[in-house]
């Protein structure tokens, strides 16, 4: 098993040190060869010959070379409640009889075993192998970068007589991904635009979608050459299709406020995380229908922007930089930065807590420059307030819950839908109502 590039150095200065086990025996078998020679009793010097033998042979398999340790988690990123493994690798040295490793996990971290405690008796394929394995599972049950380690790493000598350690590794950091949460929708994306996706466009075009049937014009395919027609007409026939088209679908992640707490064990989520991973969700789910996606993070502290693209490794790429994201207020947000890259006919998808009226502010813009725009509500009802102890901040948050419901009411009256997040189908019914909004204003 090959663990890759160390991520621990070397510790070239340690030294194997004599146990309190091999001083207690050479200390016995010393006294007792003294009370025999003292007392002229032989039989003193036989109780304690067996130590004597121990000591004498632990001091003939002391070992020689220093280990070289290295902590190492094999996969770079791993998704929320997934499992893997922290490999800590030791050099197989002679005369080595145990080695042993502890494991320190950072928040949202779960270890199997308890702390990565880990013993394990060097065997000959050990030896022929030249180093040690210990393994400890991992878990991460939160998206964003985890830290794993450090770890701690001691070897004993047979007979528990020397000693190597404990040597500190340092930690490593991994990427967790957001699991997106469950999200369906059967309602067509407004607007298509290329020419790669599974949504009918309202041009004419090469695709398998059916439009009419038109007399003959330079440039048809003869396969598209309807016969029962021109039989019955003496003139040629062919059948014309819809585009196949794509939607640039642009979601937008308001990280500036995270509210509630995120615990997994207690299965409790702050918005944040429903932000996320509804972002996580919707980009899959679009995607996956052949449509191009981009991403952008509102933050003072990571506003990521990841252009449009489409296919499974642009998915894995919104993944690792929605594993990214950190909350951070912002007095105001650029709307120049916000439009860029936003074309006509894009779908904009905004997900936030709206706890800020510049979010809801940004949409109307958006909407009111002729962009097709859906607000996701991530304060979902199991969301604590902050200040839930003090009765002024309650007080504030109830005033503040008001004032959010006459906003939401204004941006919805302007035309921009707003949504909340309740998992499958959250945007079926918005998506079929910008589709028949669509259908209309074409007619």
């Amino acid at each position: 098993m090959s663990l890759g590039t160390p991520s621990a150095r070397t510790h070239p200065d340690n030294r194997w040190a004599v146990t309190h086990a091999h001083a207690r025996s050479v200390l016995v078998f010393t006294v007792a060869a003294l009370g025999a020679v003292l007392t002229q009793r032989p039989d003193i010097l036989l109780l304690g010959a067996p130590l004597g033998l121990v000591a004498l042979w632990s001091a003939m398999t002391r070992p020689r070379s220093v280990p070289e340790t290295r902590l190492v988690v094999p996969a770079p990123h791993l998704r929320e409640g997934q499992w893997n493994r922290a490999v800590v690798g030791v050099t197989a040295t002679e005369r080595t009889e145990l080695v042993s490793s502890s494991l320190i996990g950072g928040p949202h971290v779960e270890l199997d075993p308890d702390r990565g405690a880990r013993t394990r008796r060097v065997t000959p394929e050990d030896l022929e192998r030249g180093e040690v394995h210990l393994i400890t599972r991992v878990r991460a049950d939160r998206w964003g970068l985890r830290r794993i380690g450090p770890a701690l790493v001691g070897a004993t000598s047979p007979w528990g007589a020397f000693r190597w350690g404990p040597v500190p590794l340092e930690h490593q950091v991994i990427k967790v991904l957001p699991d997106p949460a469950v999200f369906d929708t059967a309602a067509p994306a407004p607007h298509p635009q290329g020419l790669v996706g599974q949504h009918r466009s309202r041009r004419p075009g090469d695709g398998s979608e059916f439009n009419t049937i038109r007399p003959f014009q330079w440039g048809d395919r003869l396969k598209r050459i309807h016969w029962a027609r021109s039989l019955r007409t003496n003139e040629l026939h062919v059948t014309s299709s819809f585009a196949d088209q794509d939607t640039h679908v642009a979601i937008l992640v308001d990280a500036h406020y995270d509210l509630g707490r995120s615990v997994a064990k207690e299965g409790a989520s702050s918005s944040l995380d429903y932000s996320v991973r509804a972002a996580a969700a919707v980009a899959e789910h679009f995607l996956h229908q052949g449509d191009r996606v981009s991403l952008q993070v509102l933050s003072a502290r990571t506003p990521l922007t990841l252009p449009a693209g489409s296919g499974r490794h642009h998915s894995q790429r919104i993944l690792q930089t929605l594993s990214l994201v950190q909350a951070q207020p912002q007095d105001e947000i650029d709307p120049r930065r916000v439009r860029r890259g936003l074309g006509p006919g894009t779908l904009v998808v905004m997900i936030s807590a709206l706890v800020a009226p510049a979010p809801l502010a940004q949409a109307a813009l958006l909407s009111r420059s002729g962009l097709q725009v859906v607000v996701i509500d991530a304060l979902v009802d199991d969301v604590q307030p902050p200040g839930e102890q003090d009765d002024i901040a309650r007080l504030g948050w109830r005033i503040r819950l008001l004032e959010r419901e006459a906003e939401l009411r204004r941006v919805q009256a302007s035309g921009v839908p707003v949504v909340p997040w309740r998992g499958p189908g959250s945007l079926d019914q918005v998506l079929r109502s910008l589709a028949r909004h669509r259908r209309g204003a074409a007619r």
